[in-house]
């Protein structure tokens, strides 16, 4: 897994735990096994299959299906197979559904990248410019805030900027940044481009 889809997962992740402990959100880890199981059960965008599937070569019974077999009565009866039917089928079952998900995943990675640049909207800074830096805050990695204000130092590559953060110096993703406006400045100058929101915390509920 590239570090993108690791990093993708992980804000998945967050945004799933922010929403499901908003009001106790000290009691996190109560929610992240659970959590972690349905995320394996349901098909992603890009393949139309699940992680569980793509891993095992077969549907998870999960907490639904389990009800379903105890209310309907029709738990189904186990083929009895060798085991080396069974690796024979499972490596069939495998590379059918690997084929199903390079073929989805293409369609889709072509959708996506027409979409994305039909309605994106380059962010743009100048080296010496002031802006916030969208961080998680000191007390809890679930809730973000706008910190700053810091200086670019440095462009890197399209949309990365090489912040100093007083003394050390970071790079971050243009949409991770919002221009500053001092206090005494003409409101007016606020870029308009004002995403992620502009209050000091963001719950992301």
């Amino acid at each position: 897994m590239s570090n993108g889809l690791m990093e993708r997962f992980k804000a998945t992740l967050k945004t799933c735990l922010r929403r499901l402990c908003s009001e106790q959100p000290r009691q996190w880890h109560r929610y992240f096994n659970p959590l972690l199981f349905a995320y394996r059960e349901v098909p992603q965008e890009s393949t139309h299959i699940t992680p569980f599937e793509l891993l095992y070569g077969r549907t998870v019974r999960g907490p639904m299906h389990i009800l379903r077999e105890l209310w309907t009565k029709e738990i189904e009866e186990p083929d009895v197979k060798s085991s080396y039917e069974y690796i024979l089928n499972l490596r069939e079952r495998l590379d059918d559904t690997l084929k199903i998900a390079r073929e989805e995943l293409e369609k889709a990675q072509g959708w996506q990248k027409h979409y994305y640049n039909r309605t994106a909207k380059r962010r743009k800074f100048s080296v010496e410019e002031k802006v916030l830096v969208l961080l998680p805050t000191d007390s809890n990695k679930l809730l973000m805030q706008w910190k700053g204000p810091f200086e670019i130092v440095a462009i890197v590559g399209i949309n990365d900027y090489r912040i100093n953060m007083g003394g050390k110096e970071k790079t971050f993703h243009a949409n991770l940044l919002k221009g500053y406006i001092a206090r005494d400045q003409d409101a007016s100058q606020a870029t308009t481009d004002d995403w992620p929101p502009t209050s000091s915390k963001c719950n992301c509920h």
